[in-house]
């Protein structure tokens, strides 16, 4: 599980853990409240790669601070 604010980065993330390990399972994206959510499955390995990806993502995205 990987959560994120506000929730329309769910759909950024969710884009980037398949780029990153396309053999994982993407199990759900929610993009619904104030955070969204990504529910990813598949090796220790290949989820590694996805949650970096999205953190190296998520940094590079310019805006506001939180």
């Amino acid at each position: 599980v990987y959560e994120m604010t506000p929730a329309l980065f769910a759909a950024v993330a969710a884009n980037e853990a398949e780029r990153a390990a396309p053999d994982n399972t993407l199990v759900d994206v929610q993009m619904i409240g104030a955070a969204g959510r990504v529910y990813i499955g598949g090796t220790t390995e290949g989820v590694q790669r996805a949650r970096e990806a999205i953190t190296q993502a998520l940094a590079a995205i310019q805006g506001r601070e939180h």
